[in-house]
């Protein structure tokens, strides 16, 4: 049967997880087209307060806009021991991952992206809670990098608050995880196959699954960047929705639950009542998260179909 309580707050301490504090990081960063926003995440990573030596490495998933160039003679690539790496064999955040780990020293990786900002305690606070845990999910907070209307188009939950599959468990966003590099390679890494949304989720799963521990950081923050077009917010969220079936079709044997029917009642009650062609005064619902809420059900279907699974 599945054991759902394999996640700890940081701080509790387990006898049969704990372990001494990691003696080498290596912050991983895949990238793809990031000449413009790179900087900012390597100035944050800069300024970390986590006091011992770290490496940076960025696994470049086919970069065509110069970052190559940009990253020889950095001004930063002595402090911060960055290398470059050519992740471009094969299309996807989770080959860059997997590729980025090989090439890496630490016996304790973190990952971020290259278009997001880490806060100064970020590292620090993810080698915190390293020692009682396998794998450490960092927080994200969303209203440095974005202006006000982009915000009001996701809802995020608050730092203190992990993500979780309701009724399952714990996922770590991509732009934020930390895990031994030992638990990294038992559960062979990325899938490469996820290749439309939810790597990160299958990751968290697979390494729980595995009698991992997953404890959330909350103080190990991560400015996100939102999509900040209605393209972006749309491709993105049919792209998650599209993730989630194969998540449950994946996953549903281990105890996945289907998502409650009242819920999809809920949903297409507000895509009819919110959607944004009636007056805005009617509405009340900024344009860009109706058409996130709509692009995820949108995905959702297409992923039930494709992968033969009823998740909508």
């Amino acid at each position: 049967m599945l054991r759902r309580k394999n996640t700890v707050p940081v701080g509790e301490r387990r006898a049969d997880v704990a372990r001494a504090a990691p003696t080498s990081v290596s912050v991983v960063m895949p990238v793809r087209n990031v000449v413009s926003t790179i900087d900012q995440q390597l100035d944050a990573l800069a300024a970390q307060t986590y006091s011992r030596p770290f490496e940076v490495i960025i696994a470049d998933n086919g970069s065509t806009d110069g970052l190559r160039a940009h990253l020889e003679g950095h001004r930063l690539a002595d402090r911060l021991q960055m290398r470059w790496v050519d992740a471009s064999a094969r299309k996807g955040g989770s080959y860059a991952r997997n590729v980025g780990v090989a090439a890496a020293d630490g016996e304790f990786i973190a990952f971020c992206d290259g278009d997001d900002r880490v806060h100064p305690e970020w590292l620090a606070e993810m080698v915190v809670a390293a020692p009682w845990c396998s794998l450490v999910s960092g927080a994200v907070e969303t209203h440095s990098l974005n202006t006000a209307q982009t915000q009001s188009w996701r809802h995020m939950l608050p730092p203190e608050m992990p993500y979780e599959f309701p009724g399952f468990l714990r996922v770590a966003t991509g732009c934020s995880i930390g895990i031994w590099r030992d638990m990294f390679e038992k559960v062979g890494g990325f899938d490469v196959t996820y290749d439309r949304g939810a790597e990160d989720a299958d990751f968290s799963f697979r390494v729980q699954l595995a009698g991992g521990v997953h404890a959330h950081a909350s103080k190990s923050l991560v400015a996100y960047r939102l999509r900040d077009t209605e393209r972006g917010i749309w491709d993105q969220s049919v792209m998650c929705g599209e993730g989630d079936a194969r998540l449950y079709s994946d996953y549903r044997h281990y105890g996945m639950p289907r998502r409650p029917w009242y819920a999809t009642v809920d949903l297409i009650a507000y895509l009819v009542l919110r959607n944004p062609l009636l007056p805005t005064a009617l509405t009340r619902v900024p344009t860009g998260r109706w058409l996130f809420q709509a692009g995820n059900f949108v995905g959702r279907i297409r992923g039930s179909v494709l992968h033969r699974c009823f998740y909508i």
